[in-house]
């Protein structure tokens, strides 16, 4: 049975769900756009996002937002350089940022140039946040998120400090099976963002989307779609079959 805060987009195909979640984010941007001056979006890593983004930047969808109202942030990053190959930032910056000609001031990587210790970067980030949310919670417009094998969005993994954190918004989660640290948005954020897009393409992702939808599931993801609305843009590859809709 479908979950009843999942609002599924499914289609048969990768490229159809990314035409599709591409136009989503076209009109949420736009009526951000209209309705406050500004949208205020965070972006995933990963090659899903990046067919995301290759689209957004494209002929098709580059003349359909003012970009140049548009701010974008990161719901993770990596602890490493900017011009590193595995920085989210990095692959933003090649697929979507220069293609559209953005100026710096409507980016914010997670990361500075050069690179500080993790812990200043945290800081850094939460005052950027804090500096136009004031003292509430900040409110994104949009955000875009993938989900791994395990379950985890932006990086907030299984059995992580992350996981319980509520009173600051940026963090340093150490991941222990990874044997890394990763900057990560914590729950408060994709809690009251006005709209969590989830983009999860491939058959690999099956098992983790088929235990999530389960009321008693404890997978990060799962935590989020219990306490809020969210869209999931999907392929039938991915989606099981007893939650999947009429596919087109």
């Amino acid at each position: 049975m479908q979950h009843s805060f999942v609002h599924l987009h499914a289609r048969a195909q990768p490229e159809q769900v990314i035409a599709a979640c591409a136009h989503f984010v076209v009109k949420q941007l736009n009526a951000a756009i209209a309705a406050r001056g500004v949208a205020r979006i965070t972006l995933a890593g990963g090659n899903t996002p990046k067919a995301l983004y290759d689209a957004l930047a494209s002929p098709l969808h580059r003349n359909e937002v003012d970009w140049q109202r548009v701010e974008f942030y990161f719901g993770d990053e990596r602890a490493v350089p900017q011009t590193h190959p595995d920085s989210n930032f990095g692959m933003a910056q090649r697929h979507l940022f220069m293609p559209l000609g953005l100026a710096p001031t409507q980016v914010f990587p997670m990361i500075s140039t050069p690179m500080f210790p993790l812990a200043e970067e945290a800081k850094r980030n939460q005052n950027l946040l804090t500096s136009w949310a004031g003292t509430g919670v900040p409110r994104f417009d949009f955000m875009v998120n993938g989900m791994g094998d395990d379950g985890h969005f932006a990086s907030l993994f299984p059995d992580t400090p992350a996981l319980t954190v509520r009173d600051r918004w940026v963090v340093v989660n150490p991941v222990a099976k990874l044997d890394t640290e990763r900057l990560t948005l914590t729950y408060p954020i994709f809690e009251e963002a006005r709209t969590v897009c989830f983009l999860v393409i491939g058959a690999r992702k099956q098992a983790a989307f088929s235990a999530m939808m389960q009321p008693e599931s404890t997978l990060p993801v799962a935590r989020l779609i219990q306490s809020r609305t969210t869209d999931w843009f999907v392929d039938e590859a991915c989606v099981n079959r007893a939650t999947q809709k009429e596919l087109p």
